[in-house]
């Protein structure tokens, strides 16, 4: 992750870093999904009454924690529709609506299996619930260099092993757009009487259209959805949803009080009211518009330039039931470069940002407030690079998971030292060791550093890769005293 060169004696450093993104008119291919184009409607509205609009909680504005008026309405409207019994506005990111769906589903000590590629949110919920985590490793498509998904008859060998288990966790989808076969998931939750919660943040569009994979609100017991990423609420908006009786409503609303703050954004709920009435009245039109767009890039991608963007072909492998469209894949491995090489050429020579990148992938989110020009200036610059002799081989593959010392909220309180990241092996991390984006832990805390975890951090770093919990001098914190 490359720091921006700011003038040092600016006024304002975080301002001018600002001015100097958009004087680079780019093409947006991260979140927020709104792509820095203000959609017509209440957005406007909001646009214009920016300052007027942002208030705090007096009368006739409701109580965000206890919500009795507009919040309220808002959001009953919200669960009628995504088919949820109750939903709620979350200004704290989809973060604090994965914590609190865990607290509400988990209580000290209770067993949670979670897919050992989901977010670091997860992590952050074992904490403070004092739940505990039985890992399961996803399939690994080796062809891409990447983790794909969770095979429902691992989760249920899984169940055997662990009978104690008390939810599951999916990510639907995970980043590259991947999903897993959630209804069989579903069904296997049910006959163990086991709680189902489902990370959708990248899937807020699902059941609009036919052309998107089903949401996890068919299917889960609570899910945590980011309209920000790839609809049109503003970044750090949100929402959870619940619906049946698996989940504790007091005390997930007593975790959303503890992780939220007592001074809500009403420009930011506004945003979500907005968002869900332009879905609401226009979402599978719009949603099909951006997958139009997706497919338009995909399809050239493979026949006009070096790269891959795998599609359909790839359904029923590695554990993907179904694949969102709107997150564009592309492998460029296979054309003899990496993801880093790629994305830093892109931004750096063309002013076109991808959401991110690994050893041996770019990926573009594409939503509906991308346009058909957009698409042609990514395939343009994407169809001049030639391919390279030989092929980028994929991290060294981490194929078990860690030896755990601690649980993570011991790890979390325990007193700890810096090291240096070649000298921590057999070492406890103190800290999550995690390359970001996307943001899935490789080390957790209370787990010990192996010499492949070193070597594959070390690969990512020199690759042109970054990861949270290593210093830009290679030392990481690991645990003391214990």
């Amino acid at each position: 992750m490359e720091k921006q060169e700011i003038n040092k004696f600016s006024k304002t450093p975080l301002i001018q870093a600002l001015k100097e993104y958009e004087k680079k008119d780019s093409l947006r291919f991260h979140m927020p999904g709104h792509k820095g184009r203000c959609p017509r409607g209440v957005f406007c509205d909001i646009k214009e009454n920016l300052f007027g609009w942002d208030v705090t909680e007096i009368p006739g504005l409701d109580d965000f924690a206890q919500p009795e008026g507009p919040i309220k309405e808002a959001q009953e409207k919200l669960s009628a529709l995504y088919g949820a019994d109750t939903s709620y506005f979350l200004v704290n990111g989809a973060t604090s609506g994965i914590i609190s769906m865990m607290a509400g589903a988990l209580s000290e000590k209770d067993k949670i299996l979670i897919p050992r590629t989901s977010h670091k949110s997860v992590l952050s919920g074992l904490i403070l619930t004092g739940a505990s985590a039985a890992y399961i490793m996803p399939e690994r498509c080796e062809e891409l260099g990447v983790y794909a998904q969770v095979e429902p008859c691992a989760i249920t060998n899984k169940l055997i092993e662990n009978p104690d288990i008390k939810a599951i966790l999916v990510t639907n989808p995970v980043y590259q757009g991947f999903c897993p076969d959630i209804a069989r998931i579903a069904e296997i939750a049910k006959e163990r009487g086991t709680t189902l919660l489902a990370d959708e943040a990248q899937g807020p569009h699902f059941g609009f259209s036919k052309k998107v994979p089903q949401s996890a609100g068919k299917f889960a017991d609570a899910w945590v959805q980011s309209p920000h990423k790839m609809l049109t609420s503003l970044t750090q908006s949100a929402w959870l949803h619940i619906k049946g009786n698996r989940i504790d409503k007091e005390r997930l609303e007593d975790f959303l009080h503890i992780v939220t703050t007592s001074s809500p954004s009403y420009i930011l709920m506004a945003s979500l009211d907005g968002t869900r009435e332009l879905i609401e009245e226009n979402g599978n039109a719009y949603i099909e518009k951006a997958v139009e767009l997706a497919q338009k890039a995909r399809y050239e991608i493979n026949n006009s330039t070096v790269f891959y963007a795998p599609g359909q072909e790839i359904l029923g492998k590695y554990g993907i039931s179904s694949q969102d469209p709107l997150h564009l894949m592309v492998n460029v491995s296979c054309a003899g470069y990496t993801g880093y090489d790629i994305e830093k050429a892109l931004r750096e020579d063309f002013s076109i940002y991808a959401e991110y990148a690994d050893l041996c992938n770019v990926y573009f989110l594409i939503t509906f407030s991308n346009t058909l020009e957009d698409i042609k200036g990514l395939l343009a610059v994407l169809s001049h690079f030639k391919p390279l002799k030989n092929k980028v081989k994929p991290c060294v593959w981490i194929k078990d998971l860690p030896k755990v010392a601690l649980e993570p909220k011991k790890a979390f309180k325990l007193p700890a030292k810096s090291v240096p990241l070649k000298d921590s092996a057999g070492s406890v991390s103190k800290r999550p060791l995690v390359p970001y984006p996307p943001g899935a832990p490789l080390v957790m805390p209370g787990e010990i550093i192996e010499k492949e975890h070193i070597e594959m951090i070390n690969e990512i770093l020199n690759s042109g890769g970054y990861c949270q919990g290593v210093t830009s001098e290679k030392f990481i914190q690991v645990v003391t005293d214990f």
